[in-house]
């Protein structure tokens, strides 16, 4: 069924959102990502499919993080 999963944008949106969550609660992505590697390292596609999730969505979130660099603090 990951098939099915991987249709689902809700599904990948679940996997997004686990990594932003943890962006903004300030914890180390490369070290997250490199902990999913080695699991996915095991075949299981599943986690592949996560690690893949990740990737794609850890360049979206460099890319804010430049874009937001030189941006004055909204809540400050």
């Amino acid at each position: 069924m990951l098939w099915l999963k991987r249709l689902n944008f809700m599904e990948t949106a679940k996997l997004e959102m686990e990594l932003m969550k943890a962006f903004e609660a300030g914890e180390d992505l490369d070290a997250k990502l490199s902990a999913q590697a080695q699991i996915a390292g095991g075949g299981d596609a599943e986690e592949v499919w996560r690690l893949e999730v990740w990737t794609k969505m850890l360049t979206r979130i460099r890319k804010m993080q430049e874009l937001m660099k030189d941006k004055p603090d909204p809540n400050a």
